[in-house]
């Protein structure tokens, strides 16, 4: 998973700690920003050390997530003087193949102080290139701790993110949105021309409505049959389990992708193709959104958010009506299985890696600072709003200053243009775009989240994610996975078509094993005991 990030913009004025007022730059005071203030997170309490600003200024090389930042920019100066530190370089590194470009960049030796790292995978290879720094979760714990502590409480897994070999090679971030999975939805008015009254909630209900709409000419549903995690994983959620994630199953670590209830979930998506419920073309993956707006398909278990939403021109309630002004939609709640079981795919709270170059072990000071920078920006709520937000009156405004945040915030223009917010270095907050660490911890992000957009959120959730959070996070996962998913991918694409029978499933375990799935297997197991001691 690759979360979108932004870049550090331009001139930190009048910043103070006193208030969020203050700290937006000087803005109005009065009775018209009585809802300025915003109150402490409860996960916001002051830091035990001592301030950084107190100490020698330190410089850094840092390697942000890429963005197109300008040069001294709002942020870099809010992140130089509030730290005390001095950002010699900045590394720009296009968004498209982000790890072979940081791969490219990294093999000239020269290696940024602070890094960005997507994946697990790619911190095992910079890892066993000799080109990290270990930062024991101890010095975490004294230099970060109330990251340390939100990360144990509201991410656990990003823990088994930054382990190499039994040694931590990284902080993990959070992922806010990590816990919610896509939203299931109807359309309406479909279902009712087909005669269904209610919108589905078990299987069997699933299956008498996409019999009913064969009967209109609709297909029940379509789908991403060429993704290896997202093709109908509801449907795999009523049977209790979410292919490929790695489980917990009698006490043993297994893949989701081999178990019984997966092969139970096949028969019926190959009962409901053989019926003529699935629109055949969904092993392409393609136009799933089309085809659902335009009525040719009834349900959709990968829609988004803001499906719903009237006041968004582009969504999906926006597109039907275009094309049938009588056209309805709804969200509905995820599909109940035989045992009474449901689930959706998510991926976890924890996000990505911030990691040190080799360096930084000679350099304890610069390890300790990046990780008070980090610390700060992740848990101090007038901090991080600072690096989220900007200032108040130039990058953004309360909605209803009477309310304050309750009410919600809005970007400025020209900053609702996210190259220009980019450019600021100020955080894209709704897509995730975060840097220096300032990922902030699930309550403080929740709390300047959309708050219309979080309500549909967690409408009907009831997410499924790795016990790992990312399924390829073992030593061998390089070797094996991208062929796993591949063989995966394909073989449950021919079950549900019938060109494999149900029984062809007992042999595609074997092919699983043969190909590496039991030695990651044997892994995951080690894995999940040596973090868990």
């Amino acid at each position: 998973m690759i979360l979108t990030r932004g870049r550090v913009g331009k001139g930190l004025l009048c910043f103070t700690m006193a208030s969020v007022v203050a700290l937006a730059g000087c803005a109005k005071q009065g009775e018209e920003n009585k809802g300025a203030t915003a109150s402490p997170s409860p996960t916001a309490a002051p830091s035990t050390q001592t301030s950084p600003t107190a100490a020698p200024v330190i410089e850094f090389n840092w390697m942000n997530y890429p963005a197109v930042m300008q040069d001294n920019s709002y942020a870099q100066k809010l992140i130089e003087s509030k730290f005390n530190v001095k950002l010699k370089k900045m590394y720009a590194i296009p968004n498209s193949d982000y790890f072979q470009k940081q791969q490219i960049q990294l093999a000239t030796g020269d290696i940024p102080d602070v890094l960005f790292v997507n994946n697990p995978g790619d911190l095992n290879k910079y890892v066993a290139q000799g080109l990290l720094a270990e930062i024991p979760v101890s010095l975490i714990e004294k230099y970060a701790p109330r990251t340390k502590a939100n990360m144990d409480k509201q991410a656990p897994q990003g823990w088994y993110y930054t382990s190499v070999s039994g040694k931590n090679y990284g902080v993990p971030t959070f992922y806010f949105t990590g816990q919610f999975h896509t939203k299931q939805l109807w359309r309406t008015d479909l279902l009712k021309k087909a005669g269904v009254t209610k919108i589905p909630e078990t299987i069997d209900e699933f299956t008498a409505a996409f019999a009913a709409l064969k009967q209109i000419g609709v297909y029940g549903m379509s789908g991403t049959g060429n993704s290896f995690y997202n093709a109908f994983h509801s449907i795999f959620g009523a049977y209790g389990l979410m292919p490929t994630q790695w489980m917990l199953k009698d006490g043993k670590v297994v893949n989701a992708a081999v178990q019984p209830e997966a092969k139970e979930a096949l028969a019926k998506l190959a009962e409901w193709f053989k019926a003529g419920y699935i629109d055949p073309d969904f092993v392409s993956g393609k136009d799933v959104s089309a085809k659902f707006a335009s009525g040719k398909t009834a349900f959709n278990d990968s829609a988004h958010v803001a499906s719903t939403d009237p006041d968004d021109p582009g969504s999906t309630m926006n597109s039907v009506k275009k094309i049938d002004p009588n056209g309805t939609v709804e969200f509905g709640p995820l599909p109940k299985g035989p045992r009474g079981q449901s689930g959706g795919w998510a991926w976890g709270t924890a996000g990505n890696i911030w990691a040190f170059g080799k360096q930084l072990e000679k350099s304890p000071e610069k390890m300790q600072r990046a990780l008070q920078i980090m610390d700060s920006l992740q848990n101090d709520e007038e901090t991080w709003l600072a690096m989220a937000w900007g200032q108040q009156g130039k990058h953004w405004d309360f909605k209803d200053p009477a309310k304050g945040v309750a009410g919600g915030l809005k970007r400025l223009e020209p900053y609702t243009d996210v190259t220009k917010l980019q450019a600021e270095g100020i955080v894209d907050l709704q897509n995730g775009v975060t840097l220096f660490g300032a990922q902030a911890n699930i309550d403080l992000t929740g709390k300047y989240y959309d708050q219309k957009q979080l309500a549909s959120f967690k409408i009907f959730n009831k997410s499924i994610s790795d016990i790992f959070g990312k399924s390829d996070i073992l030593p061998s996962s390089g070797k094996y996975w991208g062929d796993l998913t591949k063989l995966k991918t394909e073989t449950y694409a021919q079950i549900i078509i019938g060109d494999i029978p149900i029984s062809g499933f007992d042999n595609f375990v074997k092919q699983w094993n043969e190909k590496g799935g039991a030695q990651l297997e044997k892994e995951a197991n080690e894995f999940y005991s040596s973090i868990k001691k």
